[in-house]
């Protein structure tokens, strides 16, 4: 019964990019999606901005921090608006536990990393990323209250079990997810405060421990 009732709340990103067809078996896509398990929470929040990649490959995931003014709420509206800066993402992390959103299906492109300003030395990198926002209040706001920029635990926890998702069904090397401030460095440095050991050793843990329980097809690509 538990596993039928995991298969029944797979998300629907998982479903369509064939987390079920691929493993097959209930018993299977349970024990995936109980190692994976912040992903249940996942709902959807359709995004205004979805455009062909052109037959481009997918290679990179692009980390980023919303920087934002406002509330989640107001965050999670704007990158699924129609908005007139043509700013959206693929998944929207909120810093308050069970905020899991995807907002524009992977298969598209959509507006998160691109070169708007026209730099010479950046390049557009839209087409083969998908983007995931974690949201997070204006760095300079935080430093003026006398804090600092940060992540919640949640997270954390939520962006290593998202990365870990796409990767293993899209076969992207952890060494192509990448920071948002690294592909443009002129316009963006975020996600400002992000601690990248503290990823980078999670991806690691949980990647071993996914191909130690399933099999090698689950280590992921270096």
């Amino acid at each position: 019964m538990l596993d039928c009732q995991l298969q029944s709340c797979l998300p629907d990103h998982s479903r369509e990019n064939g987390i079920a067809s691929r493993l097959g078996r209930v018993p299977l896509v349970a024990k995936y999606e109980m190692a994976l398990p912040n992903l249940l929470f996942m709902k959807q929040k359709a995004g205004a901005f979805g455009l062909s990649r052109g037959g481009t490959i997918v290679d990179e995931i692009v980390l980023h921090g919303t920087e934002s003014l406002g509330t989640e709420t107001q965050s999670l509206d704007y990158l699924s608006s129609a908005n007139k800066d043509n700013h959206s993402t693929h998944y929207w992390i909120g810093r308050t536990q069970g905020l899991l959103y995807s907002i524009t299906p992977e298969e598209k492109l959509t507006y998160h990393a691109g070169n708007p300003k026209k730099h010479p030395t950046v390049k557009d990198h839209n087409p083969r990323s998908i983007g995931i926002e974690m949201y997070q209040i204006d760095p300079a706001k935080a430093r003026k209250a006398g804090g600092k920029p940060d992540f919640s635990d949640w997270q954390y926890d939520t962006v290593v079990q998202l990365v870990y998702d796409i990767c293993d069904r899209r076969k992207i090397k952890r060494s192509m997810v990448v920071a948002h401030g690294a592909i443009n460095p002129i316009d963006r440095a975020d996600p400002q405060g992000f601690d990248w050991d503290r990823f980078k050793e999670g991806l690691y843990f949980l990647s071993f421990r996914m191909g130690a329980a399933m099999g090698a097809d689950y280590f992921l690509l270096d």
